[in-house]
């Protein structure tokens, strides 16, 4: 199993924007598990909070929860790659993530 049921019911794509030399830009999908959107919000501003990146960063856009078995599935059924989890990501990897 991709996801662990202990850390949120759902799994939630979640965008962040930014601005870089005064353009508003935006990461891909990174996903978030929580037990509902307000959790999810909290664990991105948390994450941005410990990275030290908090004010230059914010939570542009979260999406409507997946059940972790469903999307687990859709992944499978797909034959497609999981976005990255919040929670794997070093500072270094969310970095490198905004830049793709």
């Amino acid at each position: 199993m991709l996801f662990d049921p202990e850390e949120g019911i759902y799994v939630f794509e979640v965008i962040v924007g930014y601005r870089t030399n005064g353009v508003t830009r935006f990461s891909s999908p990174i996903l978030v598990q929580a037990d509902d959107e307000e959790e999810a919000e909290e664990k991105v501003l948390e994450y941005l909070s410990d990275m030290d990146l908090e004010g230059k960063f914010w939570v542009e856009e979260i999406s409507e929860p997946f059940k972790i078995k469903e999307y687990e599935q859709h992944l499978k059924e797909e034959d497609i790659a999981p976005y990255p989890l919040l929670s794997e990501l070093t500072e270094e990897d969310f970095m490198e993530l905004l830049s793709e």
